[in-house]
């Protein structure tokens, strides 16, 4: 029988009206920024805090590649409480713990994200191939309800904003299995939850990188581009799991591949996170580094999106 997919953001969004503590889960253009602080700074459409591959471990000093994982989120953190207005929401996108997902990898991240859940900022995750759905079940929801299907099912949710959707997916094909897939039963999914919203500017994220021919990357991607291909509400795809920052496009699709959070793979890449400005026709980027290679910290990119 197919899984029966279901929004969650509801089970997994921190609010205000909420208090309950969960965790939820063309062409481009660079200019140079010049503000110090993150925020909307003028949008009307308000912002967005991207960040992918924290990699927390449970023990809060644990260093790989010379970085401290905690200590590097605790700096983005910081850097989005700092802004000079709230987000509409922070989306963390997969491989939030260090390897095999345990459980004291979730709580050591709970704690780093503590000062955002205590200003009530909405917070929302995906999964990486680093990550246990159990264990993080069990971190943000609890035991006490034996009903929900959050460990067996992929975990899929919605985020709605002011002019801008967010449609977040679940890659994870097994713990510490470095490549990804989505599967027919969430394409199909997506492919409904698009139709249903067919004039409203849709971002989907998705933790492994998008590319056909990789061993390591998202192993059905030429089936999610065929479904976003013939959507144009479809305008962006965000992933992480390289720890690249890198911004291009497929079929008028921008591709927004994120930089890790947790440590780089190499040394001319930033460590940091990205503002995504919503904007009438398309959105603004800004890379905020918190470390390694700084020289594009706080550049903007400029993203018009695909019509039709």
């Amino acid at each position: 029988m197919p899984v029966e997919l279901r929004p969650v953001s509801t089970e997994l969004v921190l609010s205000r009206r909420r208090a309950v503590a969960a965790l939820a889960i063309g062409g481009a253009a660079m200019v140079a920024g010049c503000s110090r602080n993150a925020g909307s700074r003028g949008h009307q459409g308000g912002w967005y805090a991207l960040l992918s591959d924290p990699h927390i471990a449970a023990d809060p000093s644990a260093q790989l590649r010379g970085e401290t994982m905690a200590d590097n989120l605790r700096a983005v953190v910081s850097d989005i409480l700092h802004a000079d207005d709230p987000p509409h929401g922070v989306l963390i996108d997969g491989d939030l713990a260090f390897h095999h997902g345990g459980p004291g990898d979730y709580q050591t991240l709970l704690d780093a994200v503590h000062p955002l859940r205590r200003e009530s900022l909405p917070l929302h995750l995906t999964l990486g191939n680093h990550d246990d759905r159990a264990n993080l079940r069990a971190a943000i929801l609890g035991e006490g309800d034996p009903s929900r299907r959050f460990a067996e099912d992929k975990a899929v949710s919605t985020v709605s904003g002011p002019s801008l959707r967010f449609v977040l997916l679940d890659s994870q094909d097994g713990v510490n299995v470095t490549a990804g897939r989505l599967g027919d039963d969430q394409l199909v999914w997506l492919a409904r939850d698009l139709d249903a919203h067919g004039t409203t500017p849709t971002v989907v994220l998705v933790h492994h990188n998008i590319n056909a021919r990789s061993e390591s990357a998202l192993r059905d991607t030429e089936a999610l581009l065929n479904v976003l291909r013939p959507r144009g509400q479809a305008k962006a795809v965000v992933f992480g799991h390289t720890h690249v920052w890198n911004v291009r496009e497929i079929d008028g699709i921008h591709m927004i591949n994120l930089p890790a959070v947790g440590y780089r793979f190499l040394p001319k890449q930033p460590l940091g996170w990205v503002v995504l400005r919503p904007e009438p026709d398309g959105a603004e980027l800004e890379l905020r580094c918190i470390g390694g290679d700084r020289r594009q910290d706080r550049r903007r990119v400029s993203l018009r999106w695909r019509t039709g």
